[in-house]
């Protein structure tokens, strides 16, 4: 049975979504407006349970919290459930409607990244922060395989130690055709991790590529210039890259970057 201290505390972590308009000036101003009875749907929470010291018993008692079927994006940042805790998120249908879930800083391995990938109820997921952790290219491959995650639109890895290998399984992934948004900052990925992207099927949709502080150098901008898998892309970033303006030049003018309107370099 959950606590009366952690239901409070869950409870307190709610925040409502409000919905997106197509007509920008119809401001809503309270909840019943939002959702009415006819329309069949109920509020919509982000709830954010940060840096709590959450276990996986905790993690067990979320499930049970009488609002977790209306929660839509779930962080659990900064915890300590471990892998344990990913698997009792994976496997539970309570949060089968949520579209962002964020696990930053949970000391997870590749073993999550099995969870999450072979996730029966998790489909809906568009958005998966998974920073400062310890995936790897077995992770990566895992994920990129699965079915239930091939509807993510942005996937966030930085600071984990994927190298070369890890981000050549992301540019490989054949059911992450929806993505996005890619960040991968500070993943040690080095330019055989860049020819990979510059290769990659997967990058055709992306139009924010994050490469900050993997100190590429200025060869990063002759595999951007030959590529031509990036004809969407809009942002990209090469912070901490030791870029020259020179570079940073042959980047702006290459012809499969036709889409490129923010370059950011040292």
């Amino acid at each position: 049975m959950i606590s009366p201290l952690f239901e409070s505390l869950l409870e307190n972590s709610l925040t409502l979504l409000i919905p997106e308009h197509s007509d920008e000036s119809a401001m809503v101003i309270n909840e019943s407006a939002m959702y009415s009875e006819d329309s069949g749907e109920g509020p919509h929470y982000k709830m954010q349970v940060n840096d709590k010291e959450v276990i996986i018993e905790d993690v067990e008692d979320m499930m049970r919290f009488g609002k977790i079927k209306t929660v839509y994006e779930l962080h659990l940042d900064t915890n300590e459930f471990m892998d344990a805790g990913v698997s009792v998120l994976a496997s539970s249908p309570e949060i089968s409607q949520i579209t962002l879930l964020s696990l930053k800083d949970n000391k997870l391995t590749n073993l999550s990244a099995r969870y999450l990938a072979e996730s029966k109820t998790l489909t809906n997921l568009r958005r998966l922060y998974l920073q400062n952790n310890r995936f790897s290219e077995e992770g990566i491959a895992c994920m990129g395989d699965s079915e239930a995650l091939a509807g993510l639109e942005l996937i966030y890895l930085k600071e984990n130690p994927l190298r070369a290998a890890g981000v050549r399984a992301l540019a490989n992934a054949p059911n992450w055709r929806s993505l996005t948004d890619v960040y991968l900052q500070g993943v040690r990925l080095g330019l055989a991790g860049l020819e990979a992207l510059c290769g990659s099927e997967v990058m055709r949709s992306v139009t924010t590529l994050s490469l900050a502080n993997n100190r590429l150098g200025d060869d990063a901008a002759n595999l951007f210039a030959e590529s031509e898998v990036f004809g969407n892309l809009v942002s990209l970033d090469l912070y901490g890259n030791g870029i020259s303006e020179a570079a940073a030049q042959t980047i702006r003018e290459a012809p499969g970057l036709k889409s490129l309107r923010a370059l950011h370099v040292d």
